[in-house]
């Protein structure tokens, strides 16, 4: 059983409630094995900078919505919140667990939970909006993220991703920029960080929304 604790998200005219990890060392079982390390119980300064996006600059009503590597589910509980139908996606039964009682705190009915590894990514619906926070950090599963995204995207439709300034990321999202037909808008959101022993700072979170030009 995973020891959780309540948080608030505040945003303008709404406070989110959380229920997240209350120590993430805890679910750390062999640091050896990249597949295990718990990322997905953090809740990463992307996740809040793309979440921040979402409420204040995108209305996703009507619209399907997938988050990769949802984690906590931050950007797609807002999405929802916004009005999509968001596709929960991860490859620990913990995380959809997590995020389906955040969804039911925050009054979110209808969204639809996915325990998929993207190695092994068998989903026929495409999407009119594919996101992800911090996700694209690994040059040996981006090529996976790439068949997810040429798969899974319906024609027309929007990728939005964010990260703090990775190289690695911004390499890939370029790339798709010819291979998928897309345009792109960016944006940098800063975002304030609070770790213990180390006074706040701010991040800048690179915020990436690319749209597919129709042929």
């Amino acid at each position: 059983m995973i020891t959780t604790r309540e948080l608030k998200f505040p945003l303008p005219g709404l406070d989110l409630v959380l229920e997240v990890v209350a120590n993430v060392e805890d679910l750390v079982t062999d640091p050896e094995d990249d597949d295990q390390i718990p990322y997905w119980a953090e809740l990463w300064p992307a996740a809040r900078g793309l979440a921040q996006h979402i409420w204040e600059k995108i209305d996703f009503r009507g619209e399907t919505v997938l988050e990769l590597g949802a984690g906590l589910g931050l950007p797609g509980l807002v999405a929802a919140l916004k009005g999509g139908l968001v596709t929960f996606s991860d490859y620990k039964d913990e995380s959809l667990e997590i995020i389906a009682r955040n969804a039911a705190l925050n009054g979110i009915r209808g969204a639809a939970y996915l325990l998929a590894d993207w190695r092994y990514f068998e989903v026929e619906q495409k999407f009119d909006w594919i996101i992800g926070s911090d996700v694209l950090y690994n040059p040996s599963l981006n090529p996976y993220v790439a068949g997810i995204l040429e798969r899974n995207l319906a024609p027309g439709g929007n990728l939005l991703f964010a990260h703090p300034s990775r190289p690695v990321t911004k390499e890939f999202l370029d790339g798709l920029i010819e291979s998928l037909g897309l345009q792109e808008e960016k944006s940098v959101l800063l975002v304030s960080v609070q770790e213990p022993g180390v006074p706040e700072f701010y991040l800048g979170i690179d915020i990436h929304h690319q749209k597919q030009v129709a042929e």
